[in-house]
């Protein structure tokens, strides 16, 4: 199972929060946060794949973010 850190995933909701936007202006059809970090990161979790934003979230917080000391 693929961890990342707080801030990469700070980092990653912003990022895929101007992509969502830039489609949606576009009139594109946009991806869940839950499936972009799940293909972004190969993190193999179907649950986190069609979780709904806030969800996943909490998913990626649950088992996928450690801390770095």
């Amino acid at each position: 199972m693929a961890k990342i850190s707080m801030e990469l995933l700070k980092s990653e909701q912003a990022s895929w929060r101007m992509l969502d936007t830039a489609i949606k202006d576009a009139k594109g059809k946009s991806i869940t946060f839950g499936r972009y970090m799940n293909d972004k990161y190969k993190m193999n979790s179907e649950e986190l794949a069609n979780a709904d934003d806030n969800f996943a979230i909490l998913i990626l917080l649950k088992n996928h973010v450690q801390e770095i000391n």
